[in-house]
C-alpha cells in the first residue's frame, strides 16, 4: 500500500472506502510538494461518490493511480 493510501485508510475510520474531497486534497498536497499550489479538483472530481458529492471513493482513486503509473 502506498504511503498516501495508508494515510487515507487511517482517515477512513469506518473503512467504507470513502474520504472527503478536502481530506484527499490535503493528503496529496502534504505528501507531494509539486501539488501544493495546484488546483487538483479536476482530478479529485472523477472519483466523487454518486450518492454524496462530498465523498471520494479512494479505492477507485487508488486503482486509477496504479493504472496511470
Amino acid at each position: 500500500m502506498s504511503q498516501v493510501m495508508a494515510i487515507v485508510y487511517t482517515i477512513d475510520k469506518d473503512h467504507n472506502g470513502y474520504v472527503t474531497r478536502v481530506e484527499l486534497d490535503d493528503i496529496l498536497k502534504l505528501n507531494y510538494a509539486v501539488l501544493k499550489d495546484k488546483n487538483i479538483d479536476h482530478v479529485i472530481n472523477q472519483f466523487g461518490s454518486i450518492q454524496n458529492k462530498i465523498l471520494i471513493d479512494y479505492k477507485a482513486f487508488n486503482n486509477w493511480i496504479k493504472d496511470e503509473i
